[in-house]
């Protein structure tokens, strides 16, 4: 009887243990899992160009924010309008995701933290831009919604060679200007000044063609609107930029900037023959970018 009674405690004990144990455990497991799934619901929404529900994921409050490569956006109605975006731009990218951390922040808050892969364009015309992000979540009335997001995407490092994914070409006409007869101190103009609007995914060009000297290429490119206004520039041969346009990857280049808001152009290039100034947005999935080009050549005999 006694041995009977000692072994229904002891297994009475065990099992209050275990389910303290059990207890302890579960709401940081529970809360684990359910961002894990909110971070995954947010990611195939994004694949679904579905920007209703991307939007309904935020928080309403006020002080809701996201912030991308250096730009800034608060408020809800400024993220809808963001996502709103991505209407009309399906199939033209899609985005996977590493493993999910989750950092719990109390009860009602906690932190997500994957890295992700953005993937444009399909078969031999496929780029691939990798990046950080990290999601904010609070618990408003049973839902987990972000009330903060960060994404940063890598930055390209400067080389001597571009990848492209076949971009549309520009919308405005690029005219080669016309080599002078006399060469000896010949002024060439390339780019005027005027604005023009770079669309997502592409690029704008200017062609202009070199004589038998060496030649001064100066100039300088402003990001004036759309998104951070950043933007990235090259020059290159007719050559490359033929493998440019096609989407040949690692098209040689004579200059670029780096993606930058502002670039100033100074480089000499020997000539004869034909160059073009690319401006390109070609990373950017959605957001067209307005800027400002002024360039010209100074050829010696």
């Amino acid at each position: 009887m006694l041995r009977t009674s000692f072994l229904g405690v002891l297994v009475t004990s065990t099992l209050l243990c275990s389910a303290l144990l059990h207890a302890q455990a579960t709401p940081a497991s529970i809360q684990r899992t359910e961002i894990q799934q909110a971070v995954r619901a947010y990611i195939d929404a994004h694949n679904r160009f579905d920007a209703a529900t991307i939007a309904d994921m935020y928080s309403r409050e006020p002080g809701v924010t996201s912030v991308g490569d250096g730009q800034i956006m608060r408020g809800w109605d400024r993220i809808r309008e963001a996502f709103d975006q991505l209407v009309g731009t399906e199939g033209k990218f899609k985005i996977s995701i590493g493993s999910i951390d989750v950092v719990p922040l109390g009860g009602n808050n906690a932190l997500a933290l994957t890295t992700y892969t953005i993937t444009l364009g399909t078969g031999a015309q496929e780029t691939q831009q990798r990046g950080a992000m990290t999601l904010v979540f609070q618990k408003v009335q049973g839902e987990w919604k972000i009330v903060h997001d960060h994404t940063s995407t890598q930055a390209q490092t400067a080389s001597t060679a571009v990848s492209s994914s076949a971009p549309a070409q520009p919308s405005q006409p690029s005219q080669v200007q016309p080599v002078p007869a006399k060469t000896s101190g010949t002024r060439i103009a390339i780019a005027d000044g005027q604005v023009v609007i770079v669309k997502a995914q592409s690029f704008v060009h200017y062609d202009f063609q070199l004589p038998s000297a060496t030649c001064t290429i100066s100039g300088r490119i402003t990001g004036v609107s759309g998104g951070n206004k950043d933007f990235e520039a090259f020059i290159m041969d007719d050559d490359n930029f033929v493998n440019f346009s096609a989407g040949v990857s690692g098209a040689r280049v004579n200059w670029q900037s780096g993606r930058v808001v502002v670039a100033p152009i100074d480089v000499s290039i020997a000539g004869p023959g034909v160059y073009h100034l690319v401006v390109s947005n070609i990373w950017s999935i959605a957001t067209d970018k307005t800027v400002q080009a002024q360039a010209f050549a100074q050829c010696g005999r």
